[in-house]
């Protein structure tokens, strides 16, 4: 009876939610007209860092570029010239700067971390639909990042390539970049794509952005480029063999395979992969810090992580409980309104994990979809006899956004239903939420309502906690002055209370935090947590303290929990630092402590990497857990065109040293 009235109060929990979220939606603001460029047709420049081209000298200069997300005048002018042929976009930035001798240009990388160095960025939304862009970024060294929607591996190839080049003058810096038109998916007949810029500076944390995009950095408010004459798409084939060839004291084999991908004329992406080699994809290191339930860690495996975004459930399908396949099949895409995905992994003769969904798009911040996801596991590879040979899950729900120059709430709303054979029972979750964003100065919030069945259970899905029910709220309220010490700071609550479905409280915990970052680069935060689970004492305490923070080396950081969990004493803490110990070799390291009454736990790692060129690097990577430790040594080549090299001492991923050798080629071919 106690259980059917929670479920009562549940689904009034999601009706208020649902009421709220319409009511929000009163402050909702349309985006007034955005700015209309056009790129006018020249003889493609050299991409040099030097504009002594004939394109830029008659080339018109936008300006006014604004500090996000104060919207106002920048600190130090930019300047940007664009133009085009027929096959590239080309694009001109002038970065004038009053200290150039405090320009940060660090990292050497392709794709490396770039946060730390002044850089600027280009924004395209080809579909212009003002939901997903292309971002192509340069730093003051040339150093080039780019993030494919949907995201992609990393061989350049097959992302697709792009150029760019950067120099230091004395009077600030220039970067010249040139972006292929075939590597943008874009509509049949387009002629207009959204387009923004950016500038970060450092050493004052200050983003500027043109034209102005509101504290959102709201889509809806690019610039139109338009009058474009766009090339056909036609579709990009990449097929990209490997071979890798190991050694180990008693044993050495061979191993061959291939991916292939094709980007349809249509938005729609195809991808196939045989005999994957997952091995040697260094993945995740979970941290130690104590945990209730099962940590969701990233996807690391290339064919797994492209186009992930894609594929929203988690609780139907997490790609990580998949293990080694023979060969995968996948497709995802959005055409119009409709966005689609399809998953298939075979393992030959032990099992087969497969996902699809369906999405429609009734407006941009308007839309449904359902799923379908399911595995099949023979009885002698389970990981439990009792485990159902056919696990599935069908899951259906909508979302609903209201934007508002103070943030963009979030109404979600989404069923899921679980069907596994061998007389295993089958259960069902619902989860809703209204979540705001908040803007900074702003007030955001989150109301979300989960009901999990204690016998919900699917294989390939992520459901760490079944068999409660409750509400959780947060409230926070973030800003980041213009001035003064603090270039940010945040102050937040939160508040869960979960009850067992056979009654009774399950958990329940409220939380009060606060952080501040300052200019000079020293961030603080710190929390005090209170509350329980399955009756035992659960508060805690944190201080966390950061130093040279926007520094890619050089910065590290320390923190401290202390406490209790389940009811006993509790300690963790931990400190990373990363330092340049000379111009080329870099190296990072953490360390971790736990004791749980007295129960101690510890953990280290070692990130060393010497960059000999900006395509050659070596690498040492070493994870210490208690007694054992495991040291991975690789030498990497890659190249613009033609084949990668990996020469691979170790595995990335076990738990002690292997002593083995292992020369890995991938060749990728487009056409």
């Amino acid at each position: 009876m106690e259980g059917e009235s929670l479920r009562v109060y549940g689904l009034m929990a999601v009706v208020a939610i649902f009421a709220a979220g319409m009511c929000s939606g009163a402050s909702a603001q349309e985006t007034s007209a955005v700015p209309v460029l056009r790129a006018e047709q020249v003889t493609s420049p050299k991409i040099d860092g030097i504009l002594d081209d004939p394109c830029w000298k008659d080339c018109a200069k936008l300006t006014g570029f604004k500090s996000n997300p104060h919207g106002t005048d920048s600190t130090e002018q930019t300047e940007v010239m664009i133009c085009c042929d027929s096959s590239m976009l080309y694009v001109a930035f002038i970065c004038h700067d009053s200290h150039p001798s405090l320009i940060r240009a660090t990292q050497k990388q392709r794709n490396g971390s770039i946060g730390s160095d002044d850089y600027i960025a280009l924004f395209l939304d080809p579909l212009h639909t003002h939901l997903q862009h292309y971002d192509f970024e340069v730093t003051a060294l040339g150093t080039q990042y780019e993030n494919i929607p949907n995201g992609s591996a990393d061989n350049i190839t097959w992302r697709g390539d792009w150029y760019a080049a950067a120099k230091i003058t004395d009077t600030g810096w220039v970067a010249e970049m040139a972006i292929p038109f075939k590597m943008l998916r874009y509509p049949s007949k387009a002629s207009t794509i959204g387009i923004a810029f950016q500038r970060y500076m450092p050493r004052i944390d200050e983003t500027d952005v043109w034209p102005d995009l509101g504290p959102n950095k709201e889509m809806a408010r690019y610039a139109d480029l338009t009058d474009l004459q766009l090339p056909s798409q036609r579709g990009r084939p990449v097929f990209m063999p490997y071979s890798v060839t190991s050694r180990e004291p008693d044993h050495s084999f061979g191993q061959i395979g291939f991916d292939y991908k094709e980007e349809l004329p249509n938005n729609v992406i195809a991808m196939m992969t045989y005999n994957p080699d997952f091995t040697d994809i260094q993945d995740a290191v979970a941290s130690i810090d104590y945990s209730y339930t099962e940590r969701r860690l990233p996807e690391s495996r290339p064919f797994f992580y492209e186009g992930c975004q894609m594929f929203i459930d988690d609780e139907a399908y997490y790609s990580r409980r998949i293990g080694d396949i023979d060969m995968g099949l996948k497709t995802f895409g959005k055409v119009g309104p409709t966005s689609f995905t399809f998953l298939d992994g075979i393992k030959q003769g032990q099992s087969n994990h497969f996902t699809s969904s369906y999405g429609y798009d009734f407006d941009r911040d308007t839309g449904m979809s359902v799923s379908m996801s399911g595995s099949t596991v023979e009885q002698a590879y389970k990981a439990n006899p009792t485990d159902p040979d056919s696990s599935m899950c069908f899951s259906s729900g909508g979302f609903r956004r209201w934007r508002s120059e103070s943030g963009t709430t979030t109404f979600n709303i989404r069923q899921f239903s679980a069907i596994n054979s061998n007389g295993v029972s089958n259960g069902t979750r619902l989860k809703a939420g209204l979540d705001k964003a908040e803007a900074a100065g702003h007030l955001g919030y989150s109301v979300d309502y989960e009901d999990t069945d204690s016998t919900f259970y699917v294989r390939d899905g992520y459901a760490p906690l079944t068999g409660v029910r409750g509400v959780s709220t947060g409230l926070g309220y973030p800003n980041n002055p213009a001035t003064g010490r603090f270039c940010y700071w945040d102050v937040y609550t939160n508040q869960k209370r979960y009850w067992a479905e056979a009654g009774g409280l399950h958990h329940e915990s409220i939380d009060l935090g606060a952080s501040i970052s300052t200019r000079s680069e020293w961030d603080v935060a710190a929390y005090v947590s209170d509350g329980s689970w399955l009756g035992g004492r659960d508060a805690t305490k944190l201080l966390q303290i950061a130093w040279l923070s926007r520094h890619l080396y050089g910065g590290g950081s320390a923190g401290y929990i202390n406490g209790k969990r389940a009811g006993l004493d509790y300690k963790y803490w931990w400190c990373d630092q990363s330092l340049k110990i000379a111009s080329k070799l870099m190296i990072t390291c953490q360390y971790e402590f736990t004791k749980l009454a007295e129960e101690r736990n510890s953990q280290f790692t070692i990130l060393s990497n010497y960059d000999i060129t900006p395509e050659q690097s070596l690498g040492v990577w070493i994870v210490g857990h208690e007694s054992k430790v495991n040291l991975c040594c690789t030498y990497k080549q890659t190249v613009r065109s033609g084949s990668d090299i990996y020469l691979i001492y170790g595995f990335p991923n076990t738990d002690t040293t292997q002593n083995r050798f292992a020369v890995k080629i991938v060749r990728p071919m487009e056409w």
